[in-house]
């Protein structure tokens, strides 16, 4: 391909220097100013130089033509086998792609499988946040920053793939949202269990009086199944407390 590409150079190089030397030749012989008064003979001879001049004009018009047609086919197929390379390295990259989709895919499915963490007995520190300066000052990226941390901490303990955490501050509601393979019964009833625990840490959390989780599962038998729960409080002295639950 560099091979290619560095002849056609050198045609266009060759082309443009012919080119030039021709119109150079040309300029001359028409800025010749002669006397009227010439000998015959020399007329003649001047006749007969522009007459070669002009053959070798049209001969080197129709090289140019051969060298730019040269100089063409070879941009061409450069130009046809970069197309070439080009879906390669594509397909290439599709094929990645889909091997790391799978990848990914696999070990989400093994993560899935693995038992369920149970809820530490000292919690995951939701108490160790800035609860009050959220609630006051409704900083949204603090708030992001506090939801994507707790998203990561609790994925050990509910197991699923995906999980969502939202805060919404004018009701003072902490929203769950959860997805993904359940895997076993066993690691159902864990998840469950789980969040009873979280709930009962959010205690600590002064200004929040409810928590709704809602669950997406998918189990072993790739059967879908929805759980909810909802857990509310009077005042920031109360636990939290199982008010309704739907599966």
């Amino acid at each position: 391909m560099v091979i290619v590409n560095w002849v056609s150079v050198g045609v266009l190089i060759a082309v443009f220097i012919i080119a030039c030397r021709r119109i150079a030749i040309k300029w001359q012989i028409e800025r010749l100013r002669l006397p009227r008064n010439l000998p015959l003979s020399f007329q003649r001879k001047l006749d007969y130089v522009k007459q070669i001049e002009q053959s070798k004009h049209v001969s080197a018009l129709l090289f140019l033509t051969l060298f730019l047609g040269v100089a063409l086919s070879l941009s061409t197929f450069s130009s046809f086998q970069l197309n070439k390379q080009l879906y390669t390295l594509e397909e290439k990259n599709n094929a990645l792609g889909d091997r790391l989709y799978k990848v990914e895919k696999e070990q989400k499915q093994m993560n899935t499988k693995l038992p369920i963490k149970a809820y530490p007995q000292k919690g995951i520190g939701l108490k160790d946040y800035s609860w009050e300066q959220i609630f006051a000052d409704e900083n949204r990226e603090k708030q992001y920053e506090i939801e994507n941390d707790i998203s990561e901490k609790v994925a050990p303990y509910f197991g699923l793939s995906t999980t969502l955490i939202v805060l919404d501050i004018p009701t003072q509601t902490l929203n769950i949202a959860l997805a993904g393979n359940s895997g076993s019964e066993e690691n159902k009833k864990q998840i469950k269990d789980n969040i009873k625990n979280f709930a009962k840490e959010a205690k600590d959390i002064e200004k929040l009086t409810q928590i709704t989780f809602q669950m997406n599962l998918l189990n072993d038998n790739n059967k879908k199944n929805m759980y909810s729960c909802t857990f509310s409080r009077e005042n920031a002295t109360e636990n939290f407390v199982l008010i309704q639950e739907d599966e």
